[in-house]
């Protein structure tokens, strides 16, 4: 006799949207947040004092990389938030 397999629970959109990491720039001049849905992607924010910019998504590591390296932040310049 062969069991039913357990139903999936369905992604929400609160869970599609909490991100799973965030990170900050020494200087604090940049916000990036790390979701994984339905794949990979970035959300970078410009921050000021109190304000930031609406997100710019990115999507993957190539992608986020490439905003990396135009922007001169190494990966030691990043900690978490």
């Amino acid at each position: 006799m062969s069991q039913a397999a357990p139903a999936a629970r369905p992604v929400t959109y609160g869970d599609a949207m909490d991100p799973s990491a965030v990170w900050r720039d020494r200087n604090h001049r940049w916000r990036i947040e790390a979701y994984r849905a339905p794949d990979l992607r970035f959300a970078i924010f410009a921050t000021n004092g109190t304000t930031e910019s609406a997100p710019l998504w990115l999507f993957g590591m190539g992608a986020l990389a490439r905003w990396l390296m135009t922007h001169a932040i190494s990966l030691d310049d990043l900690e978490t938030d």
